[in-house]
Protein backbone atom coordinates (compact mmCIF):
# COMPACT_ATOMS: atom_id res chain seq x y z
CA UNK A 1 0.00 0.00 0.00
CA UNK A 2 1.62 3.07 -1.20
CA UNK A 3 1.79 5.92 1.44
CA UNK A 4 0.03 9.01 -0.54
CA UNK A 5 2.49 11.42 1.32
CA UNK A 6 5.38 9.51 -0.43
CA UNK A 7 7.72 11.64 -2.82
CA UNK A 8 10.32 9.79 -4.63
CA UNK A 9 11.60 12.94 -5.71
CA UNK A 10 12.75 13.90 -2.22
CA UNK A 11 13.11 10.00 -1.09
CA UNK A 12 11.47 11.82 2.18
CA UNK A 13 7.79 11.16 3.29
CA UNK A 14 6.13 14.42 3.26
CA UNK A 15 3.41 15.25 6.20
CA UNK A 16 0.25 16.25 5.33
CA UNK A 17 -0.81 19.83 4.73
CA UNK A 18 -1.35 21.78 7.72
CA UNK A 19 -4.77 21.85 8.91
CA UNK A 20 -6.42 22.58 12.37
CA UNK A 21 -10.05 20.91 12.64
CA UNK A 22 -10.53 20.61 9.16
CA UNK A 23 -10.02 24.59 8.32
CA UNK A 24 -7.89 26.14 5.93
CA UNK A 25 -4.73 27.24 6.93
CA UNK A 26 -3.94 30.82 6.59
CA UNK A 27 -0.54 30.82 4.49
CA UNK A 28 0.40 34.37 5.96
CA UNK A 29 0.06 32.91 9.53
CA UNK A 30 1.94 29.85 8.12
CA UNK A 31 4.72 32.17 6.93
CA UNK A 32 5.01 34.17 10.27
CA UNK A 33 5.27 30.32 11.88
CA UNK A 34 8.14 29.50 9.55
CA UNK A 35 10.02 32.85 10.17
CA UNK A 36 10.02 31.99 14.17
CA UNK A 37 12.07 28.88 13.12
CA UNK A 38 14.08 30.92 10.46
CA UNK A 39 12.20 29.96 7.27
CA UNK A 40 11.32 32.80 5.59
CA UNK A 41 9.02 32.14 2.96
CA UNK A 42 6.57 34.69 1.27
CA UNK A 43 2.70 33.79 2.04
CA UNK A 44 2.16 33.96 -1.57
CA UNK A 45 4.86 31.14 -2.38
CA UNK A 46 3.63 29.09 0.21
CA UNK A 47 0.06 29.09 -1.58
CA UNK A 48 1.49 28.58 -4.92
CA UNK A 49 3.04 25.85 -3.56
CA UNK A 50 -0.01 24.37 -1.80
CA UNK A 51 -2.00 24.82 -5.22
CA UNK A 52 0.50 22.52 -6.56
CA UNK A 53 2.86 24.79 -8.52
CA UNK A 54 6.31 23.04 -9.05
CA UNK A 55 8.62 23.98 -6.03
CA UNK A 56 12.26 23.84 -5.79
CA UNK A 57 14.39 21.04 -3.85
CA UNK A 58 15.79 23.70 -1.35
CA UNK A 59 12.04 25.43 -0.61
CA UNK A 60 10.96 21.73 -0.27
CA UNK A 61 13.34 21.05 2.28
CA UNK A 62 12.31 24.22 3.53
CA UNK A 63 9.16 23.77 4.16
CA UNK A 64 9.62 20.30 5.48
CA UNK A 65 11.98 21.32 8.17
CA UNK A 66 9.68 24.13 9.03
CA UNK A 67 6.80 22.16 9.75
CA UNK A 68 8.87 19.63 12.16
CA UNK A 69 10.16 22.67 14.03
CA UNK A 70 7.08 24.34 14.24
CA UNK A 71 5.27 21.22 15.40
CA UNK A 72 8.32 20.36 17.79
CA UNK A 73 7.88 24.07 19.29
CA UNK A 74 3.92 23.46 19.58
CA UNK A 75 4.66 20.31 21.05
CA UNK A 76 7.15 22.13 23.82
CA UNK A 77 4.81 24.74 24.68
CA UNK A 78 1.84 22.39 25.18
CA UNK A 79 4.48 19.92 27.70
CA UNK A 80 5.14 23.34 29.27
CA UNK A 81 1.70 24.50 29.41
CA UNK A 82 1.26 21.07 31.24
CA UNK A 83 3.88 21.11 33.58
CA UNK A 84 2.30 24.70 34.67
CA UNK A 85 -0.84 23.30 35.03
CA UNK A 86 0.05 20.61 37.26
CA UNK A 87 2.22 23.43 39.76
CA UNK A 88 -0.77 25.39 40.03
CA UNK A 89 -2.96 22.28 40.88
CA UNK A 90 -0.49 21.43 43.44
CA UNK A 91 -0.20 24.54 45.40
CA UNK A 92 -3.75 24.99 45.12
CA UNK A 93 -4.12 21.84 46.92
CA UNK A 94 -1.26 22.79 49.62
CA UNK A 95 -3.36 26.26 50.07
CA UNK A 96 -6.45 24.27 50.50
CA UNK A 97 -5.02 22.15 53.12
CA UNK A 98 -3.47 25.02 54.66
CA UNK A 99 -6.91 26.99 54.36
CA UNK A 100 -8.70 23.52 56.47
CA UNK A 101 -6.34 23.28 58.84
CA UNK A 102 -6.08 26.87 60.15
CA UNK A 103 -9.77 26.77 60.23
CA UNK A 104 -9.75 24.18 62.21
CA UNK A 105 -7.71 25.34 64.61
CA UNK A 106 -9.66 28.08 65.00
CA UNK A 107 -12.95 26.24 65.16
CA UNK A 108 -11.01 24.42 68.18
CA UNK A 109 -9.78 27.18 69.67
CA UNK A 110 -13.17 28.62 69.83
CA UNK A 111 -14.80 25.76 70.89
CA UNK A 112 -11.90 25.36 73.87
CA UNK A 113 -12.82 29.05 74.74
CA UNK A 114 -16.49 28.47 75.52
CA UNK A 115 -15.75 25.60 77.19
CA UNK A 116 -13.57 27.44 79.24
CA UNK A 117 -15.77 30.16 79.91
CA UNK A 118 -18.79 27.57 80.97
CA UNK A 119 -16.50 25.71 83.74
CA UNK A 120 -15.35 29.13 85.02
CA UNK A 121 -17.58 30.50 88.20
CA UNK A 122 -18.31 34.26 88.67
Amino acid sequence: MPDENYSPDTMTARPSPVRLHHEPVSMRRLSRRFAVVGVDIPAGRLREIADGDPATEAEIVDVNFALVATATLADERRTQRGRTRRRLLYWFMVSGAILVTLNLLACLGFVLFLLAQHSQTY
